[in-house]
């Protein structure tokens, strides 16, 4: 199999250095840190359990580099792909090597049963991938003069590279299924407590994320303001459910790092996540979050009385010691402060409570309008192709369809150069919402910037522009103007504005936040050129870069405002459904379904992490009843990561009682050679 290995190496690696060196911040470092942690990976493979999780929330500059389709999580994944079969190509695996002699054969039965699903769901996903990309090409191309729309690293959601973002996850989640079941089998104890480490770590730097957050936009303690938290998870720009999905698989090892801290610090530690963890959780002021974390907390407890009843002889775990016992019951009691605290003090929660009658009627009509682009019998079967939605969305119901668009033109001579053309809906109809286009700028003070700007329209249009702290979806204080510009038989128009920052609130709890230039299309002509933007502060410093476009969207963003509809079918087994159709639904609910079994009855029930792993998989199914999951790259390889170990979950193996490997089995732990 050693081809196998040289083959997953050999495309990591071209792949992920191909990405770095175009990386839009710095090619330079990018690669640098690519090919090093790469390195790490291939000297000690079973380090990416532990970084992988803990990275997931902050791996990601999409707000800054302008990519949608591509992100620097991705370079972490390729990295330990390369790593990893690198080092099983070399010989300093075990991990193809058979970790037990004699194992129980109804165990071998289970976890080829497994393989055999995850192998189905593979081609299911390949298939779906092709179909994507194929849609994507057809009715992309006659908006293009050669018929194929061309592949640029800033491609969003109705281009092909969609379909690619869409799929990565998975695909990428299996070519670090080998190494994966190898620490599994030869060390499960070892494993699931640096998975459980990883994913703590990763929910401790969210919350952060999210106190930094709040105390740069709307304060610490402002409950009663509309805004929902959305950390560094930039693909909510468009809505989604990438941090309800991330919180509610990571809630649970929160509570894993509380039972299992072995002494008082770490054991302070660990209660200080759970304590920044709720209050994400709370703030987030998702419906979804608070339903999947309650319950699942719910589940949780009994599963984990269940497993310290006291056995039939009269014999029960030993008590607790009398520090960690009280520190439970402080800890509850600030917990259950803090949930009242945040309910009582603000109202926002209220009233979302309020409207989810109303709410639930608008997406069942959003469900009923998916399941119609399902056009025939080999759709339902097959579906329409992964990354599609948005775009197959738009143009079945234009009424609800995507509310802008960008373009960056190359014009010809005599004023050869790159500029960006922005749209409006395409159709003329009056939609809920808006589309911003983005660039991040330092946070800013209360004085007046200058706002240069070059535009041009074939028909009288209105452009805002706006200079807001900002996080991403919800603006702060903002200074804002807006400018018409007329129809001048193809030529330019100047114009400069002065833009006057508002103040940020002041104190301890509040400081401000980095900002954005937002411009957004009023209409009533349904597209304008803009060239050569720039951003002055008092003291003459430019904010802007690329404000020519001549790098393309390099660092330009966008986001949608109050309006999500056409980027999510909100659901996460429809999802499937018109992505893969009942062959990927039924052969996802399978695995799940052998996964949680796995948990309960199976070889896995004895790990130590079976009832965590199972109150994850079990929040994202409940925040997946009313949110796409999948869609969401690092949210999706999370949900990949925690089901493949719930399926190869096994309580036998190579380890000691301390989870330590025999000398002989030393090589897969990366100890020795």
């Amino acid at each position: 199999m050693n081809w196998l290995h040289a083959a997953a190496a050999a495309f990591a690696g071209l792949l992920g250095l191909f990405i770095a060196l175009n990386h839009p911040l710095s090619a330079l470092w990018s690669s640098v840190a690519f090919l090093g942690w790469s390195v790490a990976a291939g000297l000690r493979p079973t380090i990416w359990p532990l970084l992988l999780p803990a990275l997931l929330p902050v791996a990601g500059l999409s707000a800054w580099t302008g990519w949608i389709a591509v992100e620097e999580f991705d370079l972490l994944l390729l990295g330990a792909v390369l790593g990893c079969h690198a080092h099983a190509l070399l010989g300093r695996s075990s991990a193809a090597r058979p970790a037990r002699q004699g194992a129980p054969s109804g165990h071998a039965k289970w976890f080829r049963l497994a393989s055999l699903g995850l192998i189905l769901l593979a081609l299911s996903w390949l298939l779906a991938l092709l179909r994507g990309l194929a849609d994507a090409l057809a009715t992309g191309g006659a908006d293009w003069p050669a018929g194929i729309p061309p592949l640029t690293w800033f491609d969003a959601y109705q281009e092909p590279l969609n379909s690619l973002r869409v799929g990565k996850s998975y695909l990428l989640m299996l070519l670090l299924l080998p190494s994966l079941r190898g620490m599994l089998r030869l060390a499960p104890a070892m494993l699931t407590r640096r998975l459980a480490v990883g994913v703590a770590t990763g929910l401790a730097l969210a919350s952060l994320a999210i106190v930094r957050e709040r105390a740069g936009y709307p304060g610490l303690f402002d409950f009663s303001t509309a805004y929902r938290s959305t950390a560094l998870f930039w693909e909510m720009h468009v809505g989604g459910a990438a941090l309800d999905g991330f919180l509610a698989m990571a809630v649970p090892f929160a509570v894993y790092a509380v039972l299992q801290a072995p002494g008082p610090w770490r054991w302070t530690l660990a209660a200080v996540l759970a304590v920044i963890a709720t209050y994400a959780c709370l703030t987030s002021f998702s419906r979804g979050v608070y339903l999947a974390v309650g319950f699942g907390l719910l589940i949780l407890s009994r599963l984990l009385r269940a497993t310290t009843a006291p056995s039939p002889s009269g014999v029960g775990r030993r008590a607790p010691e009398r520090w960690r016992l009280w520190g439970g019951r402080v800890l509850v009691a600030v917990l259950a402060f803090e949930v009242v605290a945040v309910l009582a003090l603000g109202d926002f929660m209220g009233e979302r409570l309020s409207a989810s009658k109303r709410d639930l009627g608008g997406r069942l009509q959003h469900w009923s309008e998916g399941l119609r682009l399902l056009r025939g019998p080999a759709e339902v079967v097959f579906g329409r192709g992964l990354g599609r939605f948005p775009a197959n969305y738009s143009r079945a119901v234009p009424e609800r369809a995507i509310p802008g668009g960008l373009r960056i033109v190359d014009e010809p001579a005599p004023r050869a150069g790159r500029h960006l053309r922005a749209y409006g809906p395409a159709q003329a109809v009056q939609l809920p919402g808006a589309f911003d286009l983005l660039q991040r700028v330092p946070p800013l003070v209360e004085a007046n910037y200058t706002l240069a700007i070059d535009l041009r329209a074939t028909q009288a249009v209105r452009l805002r522009a706006e200079l807001c702290q900002r996080q991403l979806l919800y603006a702060e204080p903002c200074g804002r103007q807006a400018v018409l510009a007329h129809p001048g038989g193809g030529q330019w128009q100047h114009f400069s504005l002065q833009l006057t920052a508002g103040e940020a609130s002041a104190g301890w709890w509040q400081s401000p936040g980095p900002g954005f230039l937002a411009l957004q299309l009023l209409g009533p002509a349904a597209s304008i050129d803009l060239d050569n933007l720039s951003v002055r502060a008092p003291d003459g410093r430019e904010l802007l870069r690329n404000g020519a476009f001549a790098d393309g969207m390099r660092h330009w963003f966008f986001a949608g405002h109050d309006y999500f509809v056409p980027w999510h079918i909100d659901n996460l087994f429809l999802e499937m459904l018109i992505d893969q159709g009942l062959v990927g639904l039924l052969l996802l609910l399978a695995l799940l379904l052998l996964a949680l079994a796995n948990l309960l009855r199976g070889p896995g029930r004895t790990q130590v992490l079976a009832p965590y792993l199972f109150t994850a998989l079990l929040g994202s199914l409940v925040v997946g009843v009313f949110s796409s999951l999948l869609d969401m790259p690092r949210t999706a390889f999370l949900f990949f990561l925690l089901l493949c170990s719930a399926l190869f979950l096994d309580g036998t193996s190579c380890e000691d009682a301390r989870g330590r490997l025999p000398a002989a089995h030393k090589g897969a732990d990366g100890h020795h050679g």
